[in-house]
């Protein structure tokens, strides 16, 4: 995480609450969080409105009044804390730091001051996140070059892409759905939860995963992600579940009963990722006898 949800809670928080703010102080407290910005000085953006906010995949995109744009993709552990003027915060991302703890935590990278009064901390524990700075024009390109698959939300589309891509493909079907070449925005929670609700083991080849089960997968997607836009992200913390009425039903919760028949989740490894899943619920399966 941060993932699709996250990401959109992000942008949508944005949106709401600095969309038509000026921006009147910059504090960048640790200028790598720039490598590769075609535009390494982030302080011309102070003087600037945010005139909107959108994002592809995981990547939030911040549009400013000067016809500049800064391109923010959050990787495993970055965070956006707002803060108003009468003291009240929202936070999303990853859960460290903890969203009513003191700010600026130690983690905390960027300080942004707005013109009524409002702050924004953007913070990252592990510093593998990135900003980068350019001209609005020249967003769409750097966006494509990423070379992202189409949005994960859309039950059609998704299916339409697991169909051009899974019978193709030995490796485990968890490792296609985390290739946002394949689908873009699912992340580890989210492809754990969608292959749960699809009945699938995640170490299963995806070619061998028949036509109906991929049809419920791709059904399963879009359903794990609107879960966690209704949860502003899912609850994570610590790398524990915090589940809200169920979900997540897998991740992070390794060691407790399956909701849906009680046996034990597991955790395993798949393509180097830390996996979730029942295997009672999601039995490995040949293709033979999907």
């Amino acid at each position: 995480m941060p993932e699709l949800p996250e990401v959109e809670t992000i942008r949508r928080l944005v949106e709401r609450h600095l969309v038509g703010r000026r921006i009147i102080g910059v504090d960048l407290r640790l200028p790598k969080l720039m490598r590769d910005s075609p535009c390494p000085d982030l302080s011309v953006i102070a003087g600037q409105t945010i005139a909107a906010a959108r994002r592809q995949a995981k990547v939030l995109v911040l549009d400013l009044s000067n016809g500049w744009s800064l391109l923010v993709h959050f990787k495993l552990s970055g965070q956006l804390a707002i803060e108003r003027p009468d003291g009240s915060r929202d936070v999303a991302g990853h859960p460290v730091p903890d969203p009513t703890g003191p700010f600026p935590h130690k983690a905390t990278h960027l300080e942004l001051r707005f013109d009524d009064g409002t702050i924004v901390w953007y913070s990252d524990i592990r510093q593998f996140s990135w900003l980068r700075l350019m001209p609005t024009g020249d967003v769409e390109a750097a966006l494509t070059a990423f070379g992202f698959g189409p949005e994960a939300l859309d039950e059609a589309v998704v299916l339409w892409a697991l169909k051009a891509v899974a019978p193709r493909r030995r490796i485990p079907i968890k490792t296609v759905l985390l290739d946002q070449t394949v689908i873009a925005g699912l992340g580890n929670i989210y492809a754990d939860e969608a292959l749960f609700a699809a009945g699938i083991h995640p170490g299963t080849p995806a070619n061998e995963v028949s036509r109906p089960r991929l049809a419920k997968l791709a059904r399963s997607i879009p359903w794990a992600l609107e879960q966690g836009l209704a949860q502003g992200g899912a609850k994570i913390v610590n790398n524990k579940a915090r589940p809200i009425d169920g979900f997540p039903a897998v991740h992070g919760r390794q060691g407790e009963p399956c909701f849906t028949c009680g046996t034990t989740v597991e955790k395993i490894r798949v393509g180097a990722r830390g996996t979730y899943f029942c295997p009672t619920c999601q039995k490995p399966r040949l293709k033979k006898h999907v």
